[in-house]
């Protein structure tokens, strides 16, 4: 016979498990701005649009652009996309830091390898085997540069600027072309001040395996206790709905500056 106790233990955890899965399903990267074999669908509703087959490869696959599982590159958990050069950058700098670099490291080269505009958004090391892809010809990047001929998303995707900006009805998504000079982002692959160095900062308290330390509210630093784009950022939690009070893609909601104020110590 089993025993009420541990009938009510499991149920407990199928509860959990459930809410976890309603959970991931809410906010599954599956149709959000991250999958982008869903970008016709997004923008037009239908699968085939006008990036079909002349802007990058759709690889009918969500994970692909970013992940393979075999023959990864280090940045990123099993990553498949080229990296860019880390030199080349121009960083956020400030008279007031105790931290500085030179050059991007870890793993926000893996979000730069889409969002820097060096490398095509379709640059995967490994691409899907066994179903036919149609290779675009031309392999757009996410820079701002909108000239006629150039391979720049912002041809179209740059309203201000992009030589045929929102033509078809195409979105603007400039601010997410973060481009080589980030002299206007918020720093990062910078050491997180401890304490001693810096008392304006609130300190994370659980440890990571890979050396790095977070707060309980998932605002985290990575291996070197380094700040990097994950740190604020979960590339897999769109939340675009906006359900939990943040932007997209944020670890935690800003509202009231929250998140700011995981960190600094205002």
């Amino acid at each position: 016979m089993i025993r009420p106790r541990r009938i009510a233990a499991v149920a407990t955890v199928a509860i959990a498990l459930a809410s976890l899965a309603v959970t991931a399903l809410g906010n599954s990267i599956k149709g959000s701005r991250h999958d982008l074999s869903f970008l016709n669908m997004r923008g037009y509703g239908v699968e085939t649009g006008p990036m079909t087959g002349a802007t990058f490869n759709d690889y009918k696959e969500v994970c692909v652009y970013c992940h393979t599982p075999h023959n990864a590159d280090g940045a990123a958990p099993l990553w498949n996309r080229e990296l860019p050069e880390p030199s080349g950058y121009q960083m956020y700098a400030s008279p007031n830091f105790d931290s500085r670099a030179d050059t991007p490291d870890g793993i926000s080269l893996a979000c730069l390898s889409c969002h820097d505009g060096t490398v095509a958004v379709d640059a995967v090391r490994n691409k899907p085997k066994y179903h036919a892809i149609v290779d675009a010809g031309t392999h757009y990047k996410m820079d701002l540069e909108g000239t006629p001929g150039s391979d720049s998303c912002g041809k179209c995707h740059n309203r201000q600027e992009g030589a045929y900006g929102g033509i078809g009805r195409a979105h603007d998504a400039s601010i997410r072309y973060l481009t080589q000079d980030l002299r206007d982002d918020h720093p990062f692959s910078i050491p997180f001040p401890s304490y001693a160095l810096d008392p304006g900062f609130n300190q994370p308290t659980t440890l990571k395996p890979d050396g790095g330390r977070m707060f309980p509210n998932g605002i985290q630093t990575f291996a070197g206790d380094k700040v990097q784009c994950a740190s604020c950022h979960d590339p897999h939690d769109p939340d675009e709905r906006n359900e939990e009070g943040r932007d997209p893609f944020l670890r935690t909601s800003n509202r009231e500056s929250a998140l700011c104020l995981t960190c600094h110590a205002k």
